[in-house]
């Protein structure tokens, strides 16, 4: 029975977690612990997993192959977003200038004025 606000699916889970994040402890502590195992590395102990990791980012940019998917995630996240907020400020301070120049925004009323 769990005692808080979770189900007993989610206690499982979470109990199945905190045993994992142990075990995985209690193995590092070993590895980083033994004088002869790990000598040769700086008294470092070597992850594979974090090694791929690691490598896969660093060479990321030299398999990169350029694609429509590609292309499309930069346009629609990149170029799109810049010039639809230079529209915007564009638009903006356009709208501001007309009303500072037709007289319909006081001169207290403006937002950069000089004293």
């Amino acid at each position: 029975m769990c005692d808080y606000a979770f189900s007993e699916i989610e206690c499982k889970i979470i109990k199945a977690q905190i045993e994992r994040r142990a075990k995985y402890r209690q193995e590092f502590l070993r590895l980083r612990t033994d004088p002869c195992k790990h000598s040769l590395e700086s008294g470092f102990v070597f992850d594979e997993a974090h090694q791929r990791f690691i490598s896969m980012k660093v060479t990321q940019y030299e398999f990169f192959k350029p694609s429509m998917q590609t292309a499309l995630f930069g346009i629609g996240f990149v170029v799109i977003p810049m010039f639809l907020y230079g529209f915007l400020i564009n638009k903006e301070r356009s709208t501001r200038e007309a009303k500072c120049r037709s007289g319909e925004l006081r001169y207290k009323d403006r937002l950069f004025k000089l004293s």
